[in-house]
């Protein structure tokens, strides 16, 4: 699994900081304004992903519980024929959406606008489901290797391209069409350097009852995924309900540059998923992970701690290359995406165990606290409500998030493990925020 990791998160750090490099760059051409608005379609897409990733990760738990080849095959018939059911049902709401988008979800003074990026959504996603078969394939089979080099190309000429759009053109529109040329190469490059699918995989298999078995637990998988994104679109709904949408761009591109921090625990969650996935099934390995978690959660608080530490230090004396549009809400959403990125660990384990209502439970009541805070502190914070309403959001849903996973072993091991992390969130928050 190390070796793994280091794949993963160098590939992940190679393609934050192409990432970092094309904010910046965004702002400066096509403004706040502009960049709130291909924010819309990073959020539209990231809910269509994010939901689907609740099939894609039934299938790679599927095929890391498996070495029967046939059997992988047989698994890999079914996933290709609820791709396609899927992409069916998205072709039937897309106009559904190209009205509603615009006109309730994220209205603004250009609706036609919206609606065009509603319909680049789609044909985006149609264009990823090839990419996302093999990738799944690949993750199940823990073939990290070449899913990095695959990782490192897809980043690398995703920015590229994006960084290239925004030097010579403003138009969102166009930045928006590069991303889906982009797909078209990722398309290619897949079939070269990710693990091929077992012969006649591609043959759909349409079995109503495994469909219907498959579905109804993908189903909490997609849910579970679902709460998560809408965790983290939340804050883009918020400010857009009650600010412009100059202020959507200024929160979106100082929450994007933040979140880069995630590199570190989208990279853990992609190889943790399959490995958890993989040893709950054998009951020694059960045992052995279950003793190992208090350690890998205190492990985990602390490296995030001591990042947020570290950036909160030492970014202020350097000059301001990111353009970063509001440095105290940087800093106080940052603090939250290293909260979140900590749940992480939490959050792959319970979902390799299956107990998904416990995280939809949880992810809900983050929801809802973190629109509760928002309108409380309205009045008194402005803007800045939206960074108050993350951090306690998060705070919370990390803490039960770690109970969950702990709550079955020794209670002195549950009380040194939470209690750390009390403690040093204390600590933080005096050093930084003061009294």
């Amino acid at each position: 699994m190390r070796k793994n990791l280091v794949y993963v998160y160098g590939v992940n750090l190679i393609n934050g900081l192409a990432g970092i490099a094309f904010i910046p760059l965004a702002i400066k051409s096509l403004g706040a304004e502009g960049y709130g608005l291909y924010s819309i379609f990073v959020i539209l897409s990231s809910y269509i992903y994010f939901v689907e990733m609740g099939v894609a990760k039934y299938f790679t738990r599927t095929i890391a519980q498996t070495v029967d080849i046939e059997e992988q095959k047989a698994t890999m018939q079914t996933a290709v024929g609820i791709y396609i059911r899927i992409a069916q049902l998205l072709v039937v709401i897309t106009p559904i959406l190209f009205v509603t988008v615009p006109n309730i979800i994220f209205p603004t003074n250009n609706n036609l606008l919206v609606s065009i990026i509603v319909i680049l959504v789609s044909v985006d996603y149609l264009l990823s489901i090839p990419t996302t078969i093999l990738l799944t394939y690949s993750i199940g089979k823990e073939r990290f290797e070449n899913v990095s080099k695959f990782n490192l190309f897809s980043g690398l000429s995703k920015h590229l391209f994006l960084i290239v759009t925004v030097i010579f053109t403003q138009s969102v529109l166009l930045l928006i069409s590069v991303v889906l040329l982009r797909r078209i190469f990722d398309i290619m490059y897949a079939r070269r350097i990710l693990v091929q699918l077992p012969t006649g995989s591609w043959k759909p298999k349409y079995s109503k009852g495994e469909l219907k078995n498959i579905l109804s637990e993908s189903l909490m998988l997609s849910a579970a995924q679902l709460t998560q994104v809408t965790i983290l679109a939340l804050g883009t709904f918020l400010v857009n309900k009650n600010f412009t949408m100059r202020e959507v761009g200024i929160y979106k591109s100082v929450f994007d540059l933040a979140t880069k921090v995630w590199f570190f625990s989208n990279s853990l969650g992609m190889v943790v998923f399959p490995r958890f996935s993989a040893m709950l099934k054998n009951e020694k390995e059960k045992v052995y992970l279950l003793n190992k978690i208090p350690f890998y959660n205190k492990v985990s608080w602390l490296m995030y701690n001591f990042l947020f530490m570290g950036v909160f230090y030492i970014l202020p004396y350097l000059p301001n290359f990111l353009m970063i549009q509001d440095m105290n809400l940087f800093f106080i959403l940052l603090y939250g995406v290293c909260v979140n990125a900590h749940a992480n660990l939490s959050y792959e384990f319970l979902q390799a165990a299956s107990r998904l209502k416990e995280v939809i439970y949880t992810s809900c009541t983050a929801i809802l606290l973190m629109v509760t805070v928002f309108y409380l502190c309205l009045n008194d914070y402005g803007f800045y409500a939206i960074g108050v309403a993350w951090i306690v959001s998060q705070f919370i849903n990390s803490f039960v998030m770690d109970y969950l996973i702990l709550k079955n072993l020794n209670v002195s091991k549950v009380i040194s493990t939470l209690g750390l992390n009390a403690v040093l969130s204390i600590i933080i928050y005096f050093a930084v925020f003061g009294l």
